[in-house]
């Protein structure tokens, strides 16, 4: 169950744009565009931070990555956007992650492209792995139409591409569209418009009538054009000449948003997925950037060694006396000197220090100790002003602060003085979280490598009676690594022969991948092993090679079939949830006629996605495997449902 507690703030991921380039100085490219639409006086250092009111920009990176960020407020929430780039093992596989996340007040202008996206697009020739991603519109001509239709049909394209045709009775209104589009989806889609009505008529001649785009309308091709093979056309919507000659630029908002929304969702590429969490451990110095790419480490590897303990020194047991010394004459005693008032009196030497404290500490300290020297000779000297002193007094106080900003300089370049503030010092520890939570997620992906690895060798021994450790070549592929839980839906409804998942998951899955962007990878990687422990077990089941249900597969399954941990599952729901009619509804979903003449069933059996908190995420199925149908039907993929303990 959810636990009890103020609920966790809401990061919505907007906007996400993978992009590929292989041009020269890609960093120096993505910092000039980005500093220049955040506003940021750019001096080149490897560490900039400025801020500006609530609004803070970072700028950071070597000559491998690196990662600039813009963090906006929004009335009570905030938005963050965030250009992280890394060169890859060839030239062609640099890339850039643009992403834009966080919480829009209710009346905030809905997420575009950044401002800087245009401007660094026209800097290169990004792709998105397979087609180009131009900075403006592309103009298609006659003979350019052959090449428009490679692009569409190309398989390995990622981002839609929006066709506008020509409008006869005014021109211009689908110049301004076009313009208008690529401005608003830089980096997220392609944007073509016709010349004429001759490229129109041929491309329409490749596309077939079913996805066809004419009368100063558009279309947005989604990855997969497939003509005269398409069993749902239009996926690829098209919108009105009509409705843009009405109401011009205002009539393409369901198109940018639908652009925007998809973006994403998009799947980020596995080379990226790993080396991105990789970036800041890089520009922090904890990582050498030869590893920004390396092979994934063991989870031992990662964890954080302890530094090495310092050795006591021994002591003597019978200490040897020190032999006395001969005393030494005295001093000389100083002339007497005429008393200085306090404002001219030097400060008295401070005792060494034998290390320097953490960046904090060290602050506090030259703070505390300025005042202390000064505090006295500038309350007296204020004094003596307000007394009628002459100028001497006030040309002292001018000097005094002078030193004062010059020693505050001095301090300032050596990096000695860290932040203040109780939001730098939140924003400092977000940042940490952030990087934890990255690194969670990777080891939890490496244990799951491992685990498959250990259940397919458990299969091996069980088969052959044979030891087979070592053995790689007839091995697993390995636990497939999803970016979403779509993804997961998706590849399972393939996949799974054994499971039924309807489309009305797709809503709440939807929603958690787009609203909990951080969270949804680990998500993602514990719903697939639920589903395929499903598989594997319905399966079973049904073929009458095991007995028992769910969660007594998990506990004790088939040696080297696909199994979750046993506290992932619960095959009931409390006394307080079945016994309450508005709980008990919630919990009923939609099945076949042969499982129930309603048409729907009370599904309390659940798998944990999360165990605790807010949102904890939950999978509730019907177990048939032993029944009629042999299959476990899937009812609800999402937040948890209603019950005592949730709002």
């Amino acid at each position: 169950m959810a636990a009890e507690g103020p609920l966790e703030a809401t990061v919505t991921l907007f906007y996400q744009a993978v992009l590929r380039d292989g041009g020269q100085r890609l960093g120096p490219r993505l910092r000039r565009s980005f500093a220049a639409w955040a506003r940021v006086e750019d001096d080149g250092s490897p560490l900039l931070e400025h801020s500006r009111g609530r609004t803070r920009a970072t700028l950071a990176d070597t000559e491998v990555c690196g990662r600039y960020v813009l963090d906006v407020p929004t009335g009570a929430g905030r938005l963050r956007t965030t250009a992280t780039w890394a060169a890859g093992r060839r030239p062609e596989r640099s890339w850039v992650l643009v992403t834009v996340e966080g919480d829009l007040s209710p009346t905030a202008e809905p997420v575009r492209a950044p401002g800087f996206m245009p401007a660094f697009l026209a800097t290169g020739r990004a792709t998105d792995g397979a087609v180009p991603v131009e900075a403006g519109t592309h103009l298609v001509g006659p003979e350019e139409v052959k090449d428009l239709t490679v692009r569409l049909a190309n398989r390995s394209r990622a981002v839609p591409l929006i066709v506008l045709t020509v409008d006869r009775t005014d021109p211009a209104v689908a110049t301004a569209c076009a313009d208008h589009l690529a401005e608003a989806l830089a980096g997220v889609a392609s944007v073509v418009r016709l010349y004429d009505a001759k490229t129109q008529d041929e491309l329409n001649a490749w596309l077939g009538p079913d996805l066809s785009v004419f009368g100063g309308g558009l279309r947005t091709y989604l990855p997969g054009v497939r003509p005269g093979e398409e069993s749902y056309a239009m996926r690829h919507q098209p919108r009105g000449g009509n409705a843009i000659r009405e109401h011009g630029t205002r009539a393409l908002g369901v198109v940018v948003t639908g652009v925007v929304e998809l973006s994403a969702h998009r799947q980020v590429p596995t080379d990226v997925r790993q080396a991105e969490p990789r970036v800041a451990r890089v520009l922090s110095g904890a990582l050498a950037p030869a590893d920004l790419h390396a092979a994934p480490p063991s989870p031992a590897a990662i964890a954080v060694p302890r530094p090495p303990k310092i050795p006591k020194q021994a002591v003597p047991k019978d200490p040897v006396p020190e032999p006395e010394r001969e005393p030494e004459p005295a001093a000389p005693e100083p002339e007497p000197v005429a008393e200085m008032p306090p404002a001219l009196a030097p400060a008295p030497s401070a005792p060494a220090v034998p290390a320097l404290p953490e960046d904090g500490r060290l602050a506090g300290a030259i703070a505390a100790r300025l005042a202390e020297h000064l505090d006295d000779a500038v309350l007296e000297a204020l004094v003596d002003m307000a007394r009628g002193g002459d100028s001497e007094t006030t040309g002292l106080i001018r000097t005094m602060s002078a030193h004062l900003q010059a020693l505050t300089r001095a301090v300032e370049t050596t990096g000695l003085l860290g932040r203040r503030g109780r939001g730098d010092e939140l924003e400092r520890l977000r940042r940490e979280y952030d990087q934890l939570e990255m690194d969670y997620v990777e080891l939890q992906e490496h244990e799951r490598k491992a685990q498959d690895r250990i259940r397919w060798l458990e299969g091996r021994l069980a088969e052959h009676a044979d030891p087979v450790y070592g053995v790689q070549d007839e091995g697993p592929e390995g636990p497939w690594d999803a970016e979403c839980l779509m993804d997961v839906v998706q590849r399972a409804r393939k996949q799974l022969r054994r499971l039924d998942l309807p489309d009305t998951l797709d809503t709440e899955v939807s929603r958690l991948d787009v609203t909990y962007p951080r969270q949804r990878r680990r998500w993602a990687a514990r719903a697939w092993d639920a589903l395929r422990a499903l598989d594997a077990y319905a399966e079973a089941r049904a073929e009458g090679r095991f007995t028992g249900g769910f969660y007594d597969w998990c506990s004790r399954p088939l040696p080297g079939g696909p199994h979750i941990i046993p506290t992932m599952v619960s095959m009931k729901e409390s006394t307080s949830v079945a016994g309450n009619p508005k709980f008990y509804k919630a919990r009923v979903f939609r099945v076949p006629a042969e499982l129930d003449p309603s048409g729907r069933v009370y599904m309390p059996a659940h798998v944990k996605l999360q165990p605790v908190g807010s949102p904890a995420p939950r999978m509730h199925f019907l177990d048939d495997a032993g029944g009629a149908t042999g299959q476990v039907w899937i009812g609800y993929l999402g937040d948890h449902l209603p019950n005592t303990r949730t709002n």
